[in-house]
């Protein structure tokens, strides 16, 4: 009996340390063989860009190793880049569109960009988002692996966005280690001032600010 109990007491701790690093939970069983194997199946499954987390499905993942800052390569004249006083930042995707904060898979949360200036400009690549927690903690999102494109704004237009594929935990899911944002800051493609806004959702997401490739990404600017 007592065999049995520290056998699953090591298998709960392997889980919550595989949770942490964002790699997801591997079921334990009573042969540490077995065990070995089905992580093996979920490091497959991640490279792969899919696996499951506790249950919260991720069919995306961030690149491995990317970025997390607003500095992007080549992108264009600086002179005619949209600065961050430029621009007004409100929540709100295509058609008015919000994530739910409840779903056990990924959402996107975005925010649209109006260029309030009285020139065109544009903006090209992946802007600099950090999420802040209630109790203090910071997450910088690292980037998706799509292609930037420019998105030029004349005055008063507001066809640009700022994306975030996200991953929420259920308020009723155990184990996932939980991140519950209070505020983002974001600062548009190769500035370094930011803006901050109130996270409006509620919810909470899983806590994978520690891996390189996390279901919690930002996505280069587009059409919003």
């Amino acid at each position: 009996m007592s065999a049995m109990l520290n056998r699953a007491v090591r298998c709960t701790a392997a889980v919550l340390a595989v949770v942490a690093v964002g790699a997801g939970a591997t079921a334990c069983n009573s042969s540490s063989d077995s065990s070995a194997s089905k992580a093996g199946a979920h490091s497959a499954a991640q490279d792969k860009g899919a696996e499951s987390v506790s249950g919260v499905k991720v069919k995306e993942m961030a690149a491995k190793g990317s970025r997390t800052d607003a500095i992007n390569v080549s992108s264009g004249s600086a002179g005619k880049r949209c600065h961050t006083g430029e621009l007004d930042f409100k929540w709100g995707g295509p058609h008015g569109g919000r994530p739910d904060m409840e779903a056990d898979n990924q959402q996107v949360a975005s925010i649209k960009l109006t260029n309030e200036s009285n020139r065109t400009c544009t903006l090209r690549g992946f802007p600099g988002v950090q999420l802040v927690s209630e109790s203090g903690e910071t997450w910088d999102l690292r980037r998706s692996a799509d292609t930037p494109s420019t998105m030029t704004l004349k005055p008063g237009e507001d066809t640009a966005a700022v994306s975030m594929n996200i991953l929420p935990v259920p308020e009723g899911m155990e184990g996932p280690k939980r991140f519950v944002p209070s505020k983002v800051l974001i600062t548009p493609p190769d500035e370094t001032s930011h803006v901050t806004l109130d996270w409006p959702y509620g919810g909470a997401l899983l806590d994978q600010s520690g891996a390189t490739r996390p279901g919690t990404f930002v996505n280069p600017i587009g059409i919003g």
